[in-house]
């Protein structure tokens, strides 16, 4: 058995798949309240972690990774980090690739099939947008403030102005022009981000095209809708990349 998760800025997810790489158990924790205590409750008695041969991760919280890294030297369990892989004899990062997140690599990763272009969009904490092309090669990207910190970041710096809820942001039922406060910060950051959205993909299908889009992250689900543009939502899309990544490079991780 072997382990591979993701650690996000809001959330960390882990998997545990068989020796057939069948997937045995998720685990979905939030990111500021990850520690020994909370990890042990979710592996076990379910779990026995000496059955598992070795544990791969992606992360952008640093801190995070040492609690959870830790944690697993604890069991004697060797973790091992994307980034410390042997990442150029599988992806070309035309970038600096300390200056790429782990788990937008792994999204490149997860589409790295040497014949198509692909936009990935991830709707997380950051809303970023990563080119894939080249035969396959990782050439660059783009970061913007995620939806959720759009509101939080209205909401504290604002005397009057109350917070809005992600739920709020029906697609179907959004109207262009608020009636009420409450309904024209909702129009702000829904056609806002709708807007943003559809012109960062038009421009970049200007330079790198013929280019598939695909879209992941929850908050996706908020404009499948609306941005028609979007070929394809793939949730798991990261949790892929790093499984596909593991199965290639097992022996030299």
């Amino acid at each position: 058995m072997y382990i591979i998760g993701d650690i996000g800025n809001s959330e960390v997810k882990i998997c545990v798949f068989s020796v057939k790489n069948k997937q045995i158990k998720k685990i979905v924790l939030k990111t500021p309240f990850i520690n020994e205590s909370n990890l042990k409750k979710s592996f076990s008695p379910t779990l026995n972690l000496k059955k598992i041969n070795k544990v791969l991760f992606s992360s952008v919280v640093p801190k995070t990774y040492k609690v959870i890294e830790n944690f697993f030297l604890k069991e004697k369990l060797k973790i091992y980090e994307v980034k410390d892989a042997k990442l150029q004899e599988f992806i070309n990062i035309k970038v600096n690739k300390k200056q790429v997140g782990s788990d937008r690599i792994c999204n490149a990763i997860a589409l790295n099939n040497k014949k198509n272009n692909f936009i990935i969009i991830d709707f997380g904490t950051a809303t970023t947008f990563d080119v894939i092309g080249n035969g396959g090669a990782y050439l660059g990207g783009i970061i913007s403030p995620g939806i959720n910190l759009s509101i939080e970041s209205l909401y504290k710096s604002t005397s009057r102005l109350p917070k809005i809820s992600l739920k709020s942001l029906d697609n179907e039922k959004n109207t262009l022009l608020g009636k009420s406060t409450i309904s024209a910060i909702e129009s702000g950051v829904f056609w806002g981000y709708v807007c943003m959205i559809e012109g960062l993909i038009n421009k970049l299908k200007k330079y790198y095209s013929p280019s598939k889009v695909i879209a992941t992250g929850g908050l996706s689900q908020v404009f499948k809708n609306n941005i028609k543009s979007i070929d394809l939502i793939e949730q798991n899309l990261t949790i892929n990349g790093l499984a596909y990544f593991y199965l290639s490079q097992e022996k030299d991780i």
